[in-house]
Formats: C-alpha cells, sequence, structure tokens
C-alpha cells in the first residue's frame, strides 16, 4: 500500500525537479490489491484516487504510475439516506474548485493540474455532493467483481487558538524563526488532529515525519508546541539546517483538520513505518487501513485555515 502511495509522491517530486530514477530488480511480484486514497471534507466535493498495487521495485516512471489508476470502476458515496455516484475525471478538465481540492488534500502543485502539465491525476468525484460537519459518509467501490468498502465522518471543527514565531536559537540564523500553536481540547477523550502548512504559493504540505497527534495525553487542557514546516515526501535528503523552520517575511497559512480516530490511526501508522524503516519499502500490514476489502484510506476532514504574516 505504501508503495502506491508514495510512489505518487515521488513522481510528483521529481516531475517539480527535473530528476529520473529508475529500479530494474528482478523480484517476484505479490498479489495485486486496490488502493484508496479518498477524502472529503465539509463544504467540498469528494476527492478519490483508485490505483493498483504493484511490485516495490517497478520501474518509476509517469507512464507505469499512470498505468496503475484504476479506471470505469463504480463508486458510490452513502449519507443521509441519499447515494451519490462518483464520476471519474482526469486533472486536466478539473474545475477550480477541484484543483484546490485535490491540491490541498493531496499536495499537488495546482500548476501541475492544469491542462498542458503533461502529468494527468484521474480523481473520482461528485458535483452534486459537498461535505458536511457532523455527518457519516458510507463508501462502496466495485470493480470487476471486487468490493470495497469503508465508513468515515467528517467531525466538528475544532481550531487553534492562536500562532506566533519564535527566533531561531542560533543568532547567526537570525531570519529562520520556528512557529508556535496555542491549541483548547475539548473534554471529550478521541479528538485528532492531521496539519498541513503552506508557505506563500506552495502547495499544503503535511508534517513530514509525523501530521496526526490526538489528545490521548491532553485531553482536555492547553498546550503551546512548535509546529515543523511541511515538507514534500520523497525528497532525497532534507536541509538539517533549515527543516522545520520559516523564514522572515514568509506568509503560513495552517490547514488544520479534525478527523475521527480510524482516520487518525491510518496516518499514525503509515508515518511511523515510514520513519522505523527509512524507505517506503515496508509491510503493509502494520498500516491501519480503514478499507474493507482493500487498502487505503476514506477519511474526513473538518477543516480550519489559520494564517500568519512572519514579521
Amino acid at each position: 500500500m505504501k508503495n502506491v502511495f508514495y510512489k505518487l509522491i515521488l513522481l510528483i517530486f521529481t516531475v517539480l525537479t527535473g530528476c529520473e530514477q529508475n529500479l530494474t530488480l528482478d523480484l517476484p511480484e505479490g498479489q495485486e490489491q486496490l488502493v484508496v486514497e479518498g477524502h472529503i471534507e465539509q463544504d467540498a466535493p469528494p476527492v478519490l484516487i483508485l490505483t493498483r498495487t504493484t511490485p516495490v521495485f517497478s520501474a518509476f516512471n509517469a507512464e507505469e504510475l499512470a498505468g496503475n489508476f484504476v479506471h470505469n470502476a463504480n463508486i458510490v458515496v452513502s449519507t443521509q439516506g441519499r447515494d451519490y455516484t462518483l464520476q471519474e475525471v482526469p486533472s486536466p478538465a478539473f474545475s477550480e474548485a477541484m484543483r484546490q481540492a485535490v491540491s490541498a488534500q493531496l499536495s499537488i502543485p495546482e500548476q501541475l493540474l492544469i491542462s498542458g502539465s503533461g502529468f494527468v491525476v484521474y480523481v473520482y468525484t461528485s458535483d452534486e455532493l459537498k461535505g458536511k460537519l457532523g455527518e457519516t459518509y458510507k463508501l462502496r467501490i466495485s470493480h470487476e467483481g471486487r468490493t470495497l468498502t469503508a465508513s468515515t465522518t467528517i467531525p466538528q471543527l475544532n481550531p487553534i487558538d492562536s500562532l506566533w514565531t519564535v527566533p531561531h536559537p542560533d543568532a547567526a540564523q537570525d531570519s529562520l524563526v520556528t512557529l508556535y500553536y496555542r491549541y483548547n481540547d475539548p473534554d471529550t477523550l478521541g479528538n485528532s488532529i492531521r496539519y498541513f502548512t503552506k508557505r506563500n504559493s506552495e502547495p499544503y504540505y503535511p508534517g513530514y515525519f509525523t501530521s496526526v497527534f490526538n489528545d490521548e495525553l491532553i485531553n482536555g487542557g492547553t498546550i503551546s508546541f512548535p509546529l515543523e514546516r511541511g515538507e514534500p515526501k520523497g525528497q532525497a535528503e532534507l536541509d538539517q539546517d533549515k527543516y522545520g523552520y520559516f523564514g522572515k517575511g514568509d506568509t503560513i497559512t495552517v490547514r488544520w483538520a479534525a478527523i475521527d480516530i480510524a482516520h487518525f490511526r491510518f496516518w499514525s501508522s503509515l508515518e511511523a513505518e515510514q520513519s522505523n524503516n527509512g524507505s517506503p519499502v515496508g509491510s503493509p500490514g502494520a498500516v491501519q487501513s480503514n478499507i474493507s476489502g482493500g487498502y487505503g484510506i476514506w477519511g474526513g476532514y473538518a477543516v480550519t485555515y489559520h494564517t500568519l504574516v512572519v514579521q
């Protein structure tokens, strides 16, 4: 499962940097599975990508990844007694609202989602369905005799209390700052968060090593803590001197998303396995997917945005 997620991320990074990477090891193939990456947030349409798993060391290029998209699947989202059939749309045909939703949820630069970019993502969506706070959304996917199901909830909003910056501890790095946040956790156990940061016109990137936390240790309390700048996955090497920091003059936007506990467990287990293995190659069994019959995630987001200009 991780293979497909990180191939997409690595491909985006390759397109942006002009790098190429090919691995040609001759290893046995595993059984093909279907992988879901789908989300829905309040006031926005669902965004779902359906792909096939491939051998971990298969060739890495745009053509190979393009062949992994699953087309013509029957995908239905049910909520409040109504069924919505999602339609498959290629990225060159995205509306502006869809480009923004896909870019924010999948950390893909918007310029890669416009016609003529040479990069095509196939997304299942519906113009008739917009997410609502507090509602549950059931997913059913049928394709070539396979059936995948999942369920998620968009929680209530759970915003940050405030943002501020602190100068870099090294005076020689006085152009850099650390972003801090203050968060007041509701007095109900199980509140979970996934965060993304945007610097100026960059996409929203999730935290590099971890992008999620919950209130297991702070239920009902208030915390003030650094919030590391999100980074694109798949970088060959992080700049350790600048990792996590913002610069003076930056406009910072934090995409702060309340998520349900199953959604939290997926990202927490996926990111923990990535950190433990040091690469996207690992055992998918440790990742806590909420997809029955396949791999991946169908998750709801209750999103608030918080902006700060670094002085």
